[in-house]
């Protein structure tokens, strides 16, 4: 219901069954949507992650983006192009998943872990033909916790290559270790003084509030005084009428309406026996989640060192999780010898043009860490820049990463049908003028 076109590709969505301990089994909804543009049956598998992913799927790299009419446009930079892509809305409670456990003890990341490995497997239970097929995870903000946790259960659960042929992941603006600090003093002078923004301290220091508090609720704190920022870019402007609860940072009206839509929700299978309405932010759980990994280096070393490669990447509009946050994790490790503050590239699919610079990046372990920065983008990458975005994913698939050559260029141009009529009108930049795009 409310298509705006006829989709050519084959979609599932349902639930999950899994466990994240003792507090019995869970059920996740997911949302499956195959390439549209490569071969189903031999794409590989990219698990989205974020809270909630289905809110991602409608708002950022999905086939389709919720208007604010509650219809459902055609976004002509989806990641099925290249992939057939997985979205399941993790931690139970989250988006239209059934509701979470009320023990404290399973309000955590290892739980978490536990219950996204165990929905991935009922997925392969389910799906037999994805058994052994390529598989990435992908994802963005708390999901730097969850991505790097799910991505070491499964290569220590010897759940690969038969089963889950995990290949890499990749973490766009990753919450990867609690706040600290230097680094949200940084980033608050080089952001609030510049732009003028008001900002407000609860007590003397950020670190004499509530331990527990992960980053995004430090920030709400500073910015709480503030209205009139966008903490998730701050050269956009703020939505009034916005569902996202007291934050009104992101416009989710559309998204909302069409997952509390009783038709979209009898389309999509949602179990209305325990399901609520969709919001896109659980604060409940957002309040007791508990952080429980201290951070998450261990394992993308580990990931590194069993040949899974690591893209890690940060709009630089980002206040909410800011660049310098994934660098002071990174400097933890010895940067490659050959690696410098070099530019990377993405292709401007226009005839006649070409590479363009997409900010700087730097590599470790051998290039099977690597670090971006992205101009021009806030938090939500693919929603401020889908072409960057898009060329994100092609470089995932890529072997090592890829490169962002010419050859890559060549190759995610061919994955997108050329339209003089597009319109960028995801970003409000004109992509065509390479003064603006670089």
């Amino acid at each position: 219901p409310r298509l705006l076109f006829r989709p050519n590709f084959t979609q599932y969505s349902g639930y999950l069954t899994s466990s994240s301990g003792s507090g019995g089994s869970r059920r996740l909804f997911y949302w499956l949507v195959e390439s549209s543009h490569v071969d189903a049956s031999t794409a590989p598998l990219v698990l989205w992650m974020n809270g909630s992913s289905v809110g991602g799927l409608l708002m950022t790299n999905g086939p389709f983006l919720a208007n604010d009419r509650a219809e459902l446009e055609r976004n002509d930079f989806a990641w099925n192009r290249l992939a057939n892509v997985l979205y399941i809305d993790s931690p139970s409670g989250v988006g239209l998943s059934e509701p979470g456990p009320t023990d404290p003890t399973e309000l955590n990341d290892n739980a978490t872990t536990r219950l996204n490995l165990g929905a991935l497997l009922h997925f392969y239970s389910l799906f037999p033909e994805y058994r052994g097929r390529a598989f990435y995870i992908a994802g963005e903000s708390y999901a730097g916790i969850y991505i790097p946790l799910l991505a070491s259960a499964i290569i220590d659960g010897g759940h690969r290559p038969g089963l889950i042929n995990l290949k890499g992941i990749a973490v766009g603006n990753g919450l990867h270790m609690p706040y600290n600090d230097s680094v949200f003093e940084s980033h608050r002078r080089a952001l609030t003084d510049a732009m003028g923004i008001s900002y407000s301290y609860r007590g003397s220091s950020v670190m004499k509030t509530n331990k527990q508090r992960t980053m995004p609720q430090y920030t709400c704190i500073l910015l709480k005084d503030s209205r009139r920022v966008n903490p998730y870019n701050i050269a956009q402007r703020c939505y009034s009428d916005g569902q996202l609860d007291n934050y009104l940072y992101l416009n989710s009206t559309g998204l909302t309406s069409f997952l509390n839509d009783a038709d979209a929700r009898v389309a999509l299978g949602v179990n209305e026996n325990f399901a609520v309405n969709f919001t896109i932010c659980n604060d409940t759980l957002f309040s007791e989640y508990i952080q429980s990994v201290r951070d998450v280096l261990g394992e993308f070393q580990s990931l590194a060192n069993h040949n899974v490669p690591v893209l890690l990447y940060t709009g630089v509009l980002d206040y909410m999780l800011p660049v310098g946050l994934t660098l002071q994790l990174l400097e933890r490790l010895p940067p490659d010898p050959v690696s410098r503050q070099d530019p990377w590239f993405w292709c401007l699919r226009k005839p006649g043009y070409g590479l363009q610079i997409g900010g700087i990046q730097r590599s470790y372990l051998g290039g099977r860490i690597r670090y971006r920065t992205m101009i021009g983008t806030g938090h939500f990458v693919a929603t401020d820049r889908p072409e960057i975005g898009l060329q994100l994913v092609q470089d995932l698939l890529t072997a090592g990463l890829g490169h962002s050559t010419t050859e890559s260029c060549i190759a995610t141009a061919a994955s997108v049908d050329w339209d003089s009529n597009l319109g960028w009108r995801f970003a409000g930049l004109n992509f065509y003028d390479c003064s603006a795009a670089c």
